[in-house]
């Protein structure tokens, strides 16, 4: 199974026709893992409600607004 077997493409597509003329068949293998670069760890939906979507919002909520308008003044 090591061996190394080197063809060019009219070779290869030769014993292709051979394979497929002789009753072989190609099947599709399933799809590898998804090695695109992905610049976070997971991937969240704005939906749903365990994540906290308006953390990079300044103010984040209500509490905090009036915290910081009664500071500013």
């Amino acid at each position: 199974m090591s061996e190394n077997i080197k063809m060019n493409r009219s070779e290869v597509n030769q014993a292709v026709s051979r394979f497929l003329k002789n009753g072989g068949k190609i099947t599709k293998l399933p799809d590898g893992p998804n090695h695109r670069f992905q610049p976070y760890g997971v991937r969240v939906t704005p939906s749903d409600p365990k994540v906290d979507v308006t953390v990079t919002e300044d103010p984040a909520n209500k509490e905090q607004e009036k915290a910081m308008l009664k500071e500013s003044l």
